[in-house]
Parts: structure tokens; C-alpha cells; sequence
């Protein structure tokens, strides 16, 4: 089995190191040439829950890696997928496998950008609901890294989600069942917690000042607002017919230390406690969060008659204070989208 790792980032190298202390054959692909070399020179230095050195294969040519892949795991933010799948729809071969990391509507985009395709070449199209890894990549080849017990997982096709977990067992024991990319995206618990912390955190953030997002930008005012956006959250899953876990049960299951209130388990985690918080409008917090997070969870809550007053008052907050200062191209949705 050869995997593609499509994206060099954080995540992309906390999976470069997840998969070779496995000994598993993977390439990882990054659009910057000059950082594939640097990979390919220094090779990968792990911190954390995997630690060591090792011999990796980065490449910047997706025309020669991808078709050469059986599964490709994409690890870029939400705000790239559509990108990706237009750039992978004409190189994919007949049986391969998708499996877009932290979900935020992937597979929904790569169904959308594949059409037809997806059947024609007989490919399967899966999310995670969240992100396996934390990791932080402060320099090519080099990676401090955690990994979750459990994560959520389902394919565009459901029927298609229980062999591909069947396949991925002996390398990702931690991927159970989902029933659905609608579960698998209203699942996924950082956008409602990303925002409002950075919101309620704004002067720290456009000051550019370092601080610790959770263990100091963290309060119970914040949480609260957490709260409010997590129960219309899961008022829209139940709408479309989904179960989607509380933002605490979710976290809970990440981890093996629970808490018993949300608070505890986002200042309390020592994980989560390294967190540094956003520099600047052009984190991913605010640029893959509102548009790929929040704004889904209002959006169809409108369609199907779900109350969103938290979700509707911060993009409000945001469209009227930041309106100008960011640029976000938010999901699409009709009613015809979830009668499929």
C-alpha cells in the first residue's frame, strides 16, 4: 500500500513521521520545490509522540507521485480543497482512495469538483472529522507532534466508509465509522472553538502579541459563547438526520485524560496548552473556520428552520468589523444538496 501525503505543512509532517515510525511507503507532496529538497536533504527530525529521525521521500511533482499512489491523504486547510481536487481530477487513476484530513466539507467540494469521475473511476472520497495530528513544523524536516485516540470517518459514498477503515486498520487503528460526510463535517469541533476565543481575544491578535491561545486566551465567558454555537451545531445534525457529539464528548474521546467541563478540557490539556494563539486575520482560524465552520452551521440551519442566534451574531460581528480586512469565500448550500 503507497500513500500520498498531499501538503507539507504542520499536519503534513506530523503524518510524514506518524507513517514512516511504520515503515510505510508514502511520498509527501508540496507545491515549493525548494522545500521537497530540503526535505529530501535533512531528512525528519520528530518530537513528541513520535520521536526520531527519519529518511523521507518529499517530491513537487504531483504529475509523477499521485498516480503512483494507492490512498492520498490531504492535509491542507478547508480553503484549499476545491484547488486540490481540480488539480488531482486529471491525474487520478482507476481505484484510488481520498481521505481529506479535519473534513470542514472536503469531501463535499472533491464530490463536487469530481462528479462523475468519482464512479467512472471507481474512487472512494472519505473525510475525518477531525484532525488526527497537532503538530507544529516550525522548519522544513523538523516536527513536534501529538496523535488523537479517535477519530470519526466516512466516505461519500457510505457504503464505501467500513472497507476503507478495513484497509487503514493495521496503519490507523484510531478511525471509526461515521454515516455520513454531513456527520463527519458537523463533527468537527474547531471552528466553533477557534473563533470565539480569537474574537474575544481581537486586540491580542491584530497587536501581532504571542500568547497562549487556550491556557491564556481561554475564559468562561468564551467557553460559554462555545456552548451556544456547539447546541445549534447539534441541532443541525439532528435536522439532517445526523448524531453529532457535544463539543466535550467530542474532545473527551481525543484524548485518554477527560474532563467534566469544557473549560477544563481546552486550558487543562497540555496539548493544548502549547497552542500559540493567531498573529494576525490571516490564520487559518479565521480564514478556514468562519467560512468552512460557522458559516455551514448557519447556513443550513436556514434551510431546514434551525434557530443559529450565536452562529448568526458573530458572523454579523464579523462581516461588520472585519468585513473589509478578510476575504472569505464561503460553502454553498441548497436543500437539493442533502436529499442525495
Amino acid at each position: 500500500m503507497k500513500f500520498l501525503i498531499y501538503g507539507a505543512g504542520n499536519t503534513g509532517h506530523a503524518l510524514s513521521a506518524y507513517l514512516a515510525s511504520k515503515n510505510t511507503d508514502f511520498t509527501l507532496f508540496t507545491r515549493d520545490p525548494k522545500k521537497a529538497d530540503l526535505i529530501n536533504q535533512r531528512g525528519l527530525d520528530s518530537e513528541g509522540a513520535i520521536q526520531g529521525h527519519f529518511s523521507i521521500k518529499a517530491s513537487a511533482d504531483l504529475a509523477e507521485c499521485l498516480p503512483k499512489a494507492d490512498i492520498i491523504i490531504v492535509m491542507t486547510a478547508a480553503n484549499a480543497h476545491r484547488d486540490a481536487a481540480q488539480k488531482m481530477k486529471p491525474l487520478l487513476q482507476n481505484g484510488q482512495k481520498i481521505l481529506i484530513s479535519n473534513s470542514n466539507w472536503g469531501a463535499f467540494e472533491f464530490m463536487q469538483v469530481l462528479g462523475n469521475e468519482i464512479a467512472a473511476k471507481n474512487l472512494t472520497v472519505a473525510e475525518m472529522a477531525a484532525q488526527l495530528f497537532v503538530g507544529s513544523a516550525p522548519e522544513p524536516g523538523k516536527v513536534t507532534m501529538n496523535v488523537k485516540s479517535s477519530v470519526y470517518v466516512a466516505a461519500t459514498d457510505p457504503a464505501k466508509t467500513q472497507p476503507l477503515l478495513d484497509e487503514l486498520k493495521p496503519i490507523f487503528p484510531q478511525f471509526a465509522p461515521a454515516s455520513s460526510i454531513f456527520e463527519t463535517s458537523l463533527s468537527s469541533t474547531n471552528p466553533l472553538i477557534h473563533v470565539p476565543i480569537s474574537i474575544m481575544n481581537m486586540a491580542r491578535v491584530q497587536n501581532a502579541e504571542h500568547f497562549l491561545f487556550y491556557a491564556e486566551g481561554t475564559s468562561k465567558k468564551s467557553v460559554d459563547y462555545i456552548l451556544g454555537i456547539d447546541n445549534e451545531r447539534v441541532a443541525v445534525g439532528k435536522a439532517l438526520g445526523c448524531h453529532v457529539d457535544d463539543v466535550l464528548t467530542a474532545i473527551n474521546s481525543f484524548w485518554e485524560i477527560k474532563h467534566d467541563n469544557l473549560f477544563d478540557a481546552l486550558t487543562l490539556n497540555e496539548t493544548y496548552r502549547k497552542t500559540v494563539g493567531p498573529k494576525s486575520l490571516s490564520h487559518r482560524y479565521f480564514t478556514e473556520d468562519i467560512p468552512y465552520g460557522i458559516v455551514p452551521i448557519a447556513k443550513i440551519g436556514k434551510l431546514f428552520g434551525v434557530p443559529t442566534p450565536f452562529s448568526d451574531a458573530i458572523l454579523e460581528f464579523i462581516n461588520l468589523s472585519m468585513g473589509g480586512e478578510l476575504e472569505l469565500k464561503a460553502m454553498q448550500f441548497s436543500i437539493e444538496d442533502f436529499n442525495t
